[in-house]
């Protein structure tokens, strides 16, 4: 009974810290960049609020100074009817750096596969959101030049997209940052691509973690996802996989803080 008491108030514990996240830092280091660049990344806050209007999220970032910020995915649910928390999420973020965004599950759900389809692009490109649906743009400061590419494949046409115009992609000079929701696809279509960084989120860190062993558990892949969450090598890059900011289907993250994550490069 004792031991059953102790569990139940560790998970509960848990199930609280959870509405706090913390800051997970990455230093990397590139002959490319000459002029240090600071990049905030989020993904998986699925709709999730931290304080009025997600003011805690949003100082948290103005305080870090990001040159950029990246949304890698599902920072809404599937079955959303309001979005006024992404809006009002990127309209305040957009006053503190430039915010690229590529689509998750949840978005490609919404705006390809539910009857009331949503115009989700639409409306975050009047908020000033640079969205990177397939597409490729890029970001400068001082002598440092950033290559980005969104990728998504709940797009139309996404194999198509990949296959050619990545191809232009690979052959641009500067620093090359790809932009998926999905890890997987650094394991399969750009598995020899040859890229700088790679971002990715998906797996919320596995959802519950444990030490040595990592991230228990994602519905899209069962148990032990390769890429739960952290820093790999690549073939050709090197991929960092949020663990994210927010929850989703009910399972509790335990040993799994919420993380804003901020990539510093050299």
């Amino acid at each position: 009974c004792l031991l059953l008491l102790l569990l139940a108030a560790y998970v509960g514990s848990e199930i609280l810290a959870n509405r706090h996240f913390e800051i997970t830092r990455y230093f990397l280091e590139s002959e490319k960049v000459d002029t240090p660049v600071k990049i905030a990344v989020l993904s998986d806050l699925h709709s999730m609020e931290y304080g009025t209007k997600n003011s805690e999220l949003i100082e948290a970032i103005r305080t870090e100074q990001p040159d950029f910020i990246a949304m890698i995915g599902d920072m809404v649910n599937d079955d959303d009817t309001d979005f006024t928390v992404i809006r009002e999420l990127c309209r305040a973020l957009r006053e503190i750096a430039p915010v690229y965004y590529t689509l998750g599950n949840h978005e490609g759900t919404l705006m390809y596969s539910r009857l009331d389809q949503v115009a989700l692009d639409e409306m975050l490109t009047e908020d000033g959101v640079k969205m990177l649906i397939n597409e490729v743009t890029e970001f400068q400061k001082g002598n440092t030049t950033i290559r980005i590419a969104g990728i998504s494949n709940e797009a139309a046409g996404y194999e198509y997209w990949a296959k050619d115009k990545m191809e232009a992609f690979w052959e641009m000079d500067g620093y090359k940052l790809v932009l998926s929701h999905f890890p997987d696809l650094y394991d399969s279509l750009l598995k020899d691509a040859t890229m700088d960084l790679a971002l990715a989120g998906h797996f919320h860190g596995g959802t519950i973690r444990l030490p040595v062993l990592g991230g228990i558990y994602h519905p899209a892949t069962g148990f032990f996802p390769q890429h739960a969450g952290g820093q790999y090598s690549l073939t050709n890059g090197t991929l960092i996989v949020s663990r994210g900011i927010g929850g989703h289907g009910g399972i509790p993250r335990i040993n799994n803080r919420p993380e804003l994550v901020i990539i510093e490069i050299h």
